[in-house]
């Protein structure tokens, strides 16, 4: 019967319930999350195995764990005292004053002292250093400046560079540190050969061009990086890995490996897409990536829709270690609207460099244009144009775009009248950002703006597609795609001199792959910023996130003709 009842009381919920007790920290502020965090006292009170024994052991070993957690704030000095009253556990802190940095000592040994510059690597390894000389000492920032210090030479030249003494001399009863840092660069490493695998579709020129190092030169993480980003970013290959073989390296040499994974020689895409106004669309695409078997890429585009078709051809050559790529383009564009037929064809090549996120462009341009109102010829403008293109992309994910924006800056003119039939410039700004607020995880706000202008003496004689047209996809839901402009005497919508437009929107997650949105569009074209009426659209729709790109699907009322539009669109949103 005993026994029955010390099993019982043994194996009773309460018997093995959690110590009932409170901790009561008295510190300053900025000490008090620091102990409240750490302390085992606070950590281990919901334990339910904790017994009274283990409460009283913690009690005895927490002066000792408080101060240990304050000398990584600078407090060397704290007196600590711990008291129990009923079920209140006391932790009372005085921390006495903080140890001061009075000084700081970083010596750089090695080959890098023989370096032309090495009063560069120097400044810059003092730079990273964050605990100055008067500063509180702290663990964090001393770690962090003793990995900062090392940083610069890692980074370049000295990638086996290594702390060999790492000294923080405390006194106490002075209240102040001495800080010294012994950094050994180890020998100074350059480039070995560089080493390709996986190249057999393409030639590995493709690849080996695109490095803007060669054997012999300095070493330099950037470089490598840079490299790993140009190669990811090219069309002929799926996968790369470039990593230094630092188990082969031979004296001072260290040999690069390039792995890659090809794709295929040919790519042919289709699609398709419909708006009110518009009608259904065709696209079809072909891509070939080995022309003239020189890793060449040969591209050719064709958009179909009732009222307008465009052609485009391509060829574009890979990246040079130089960090630019160049492209030739051919385009032809016919279409008709409001018993205007429009031809535009246009040839160009560019020079391209793309550094991170951020792509630049630089073209030339020659362009012949040719309008026929009511089989009259109302336009036949020819121009040469220098181009120049910014744009950046900082969106967390291409397909499921939550955080982010994206920057696209272009400036154009003629070259004086050389082979134009007037002169003109032009600019244009687009702004689009992506918010999803912490408190709101499964809502992203989708903001754009955008503005252009066209200087011109007389807009008659700048080509159609060089001025400004709004509404449609990307502009102003609402309205038909580019109705939006100067209304002219004969009925119809020619393009203006300026623009401007902005749009807001909701989405909401209805599911991984399915948003809902609901948005309001504003903007117009017109001849000047004076004769702008701003056009108003707003709506609903539904974003599809597939592993291709978003698919959305709008349904808009524009305000002007109090008329429903939809328009169904695969790509990302603005």
């Amino acid at each position: 019967m005993r026994r029955a009842l010390l099993l019982l009381v043994l194996f009773s919920p309460s018997a093995w319930s959690a110590l009932d007790y409170q901790v009561e920290i008295i510190a300053p502020d900025s000490l008090k999350t620091l102990l409240q965090n750490n302390l085992d006292l606070t950590q281990l009170r919901e334990d339910e195995a904790l017994q009274e024994s283990d409460l009283q052991a913690m009690m005895a070993s927490t002066p000792d764990e408080v101060k240990k957690l304050l000398e990584t704030e600078g407090y060397f000095a704290a007196n600590v005292t711990v008291q129990r009253e009923g079920n209140t556990v006391r932790v009372q802190l005085e921390p006495g004053e903080p140890v001061m940095v009075y000084d700081v000592n970083v010596t750089l040994q090695g080959p890098v002292r023989q370096e032309a510059d090495y009063g560069r690597f120097i400044s810059t390894a003092l730079a990273e250093w964050v605990l100055p000389i008067g500063g509180q000492f702290r663990q964090d920032d001393w770690d962090s400046s003793k990995k900062g210090v090392l940083r610069p030479l890692l980074l370049e030249r000295f990638p086996l560079a290594q702390i060999t003494s790492a000294r923080a001399d405390i006194d106490p009863a002075k209240h102040s540190a001495e800080l010294n840092v012994v950094i050994d660069s180890g020998p100074r490493i350059s480039y070995g050969p560089l080493e390709v695998l996986g190249a057999q579709r393409y030639p590995e020129q493709v690849i080996r061009g695109q490095a803007n190092f060669r054997e012999g030169g300095p070493y330099k993480q950037a470089d490598i990086l840079d490299y790993q980003a140009s190669l990811e970013r090219d069309s002929h290959y799926s996968n790369v890995v470039v990593a230094p073989l630092w188990e082969a390296r031979q004296d001072d040499r260290v040999p690069v490996q390039v792995s890659v994974t090809e794709m295929q020689r040919q790519k042919l895409d289709t699609g398709l897409n419909y708006s009110t106004g518009d009608g259904a669309g065709v696209r079809l695409g072909y891509e070939h990536y080995n022309i003239f078997k020189r890793g060449y890429t040969g591209s050719v585009v064709y958009d179909w829709k009732k009222s307008r078709q465009r052609l485009d051809l391509g060829l574009g050559f890979p990246r040079t270690g130089s960090g630019y790529s160049h492209a030739i383009n051919l385009s032809r564009r016919h279409t008709e609207a409001d018993n205007t037929v429009t031809d535009t064809n246009e040839a160009g090549v560019f020079r391209i460099r793309q550094v991170g996120n951020i792509e630049s462009r630089l073209g030339l341009e020659y362009l012949v244009e040719k309008e026929v109102l009511a089989s009259t010829i109302t336009r036949d403008n020819r121009a040469i144009v220098v181009s120049y293109g910014w744009t950046q992309r900082a969106i967390d994910n291409a397909l499921r775009p939550g955080r982010g924006y994206m920057i696209e800056a272009q400036a154009a003119t003629t070259v004086g009248n050389v082979a134009s039939d007037t002169r003109f410039s032009r600019g244009y700004l687009r702004l689009s950002n992506y918010w999803t607020p912490g408190f709101l995880p499964r809502s992203t706000l989708v903001t754009r703006v955008e503005a252009g202008q066209v200087w011109a003496q007389d807009s008659t004689e700048v080509p159609a597609s060089r001025l400004f047209k709004a509404g449609g996809v990307n502009s102003v839901r609402g309205y038909n795609y580019q109705s939006l402009g100067v209304d002219d005497s004969n009925g119809t919508i020619s393009g203006g001199r300026v623009m401007a437009t902005a749009s807001v929107e909701y989405q909401y997650a209805v599911t991984r792959d399915w948003r809902a949105a609901l948005f309001y569009d504003a903007g117009d074209a017109a001849n000047s910023w004076q004769n702008i009426r701003v056009a108003k659209g707003w709506g609903a729709g539904a974003r599809w996130l597939t592993p291709i790109a978003p698919l959305a699907f709008d349904i808009a009322r524009g305000e002007r003709d109090h008329r429903w539009r939809w328009n169904l669109n695969l790509g990302l949103a603005f």
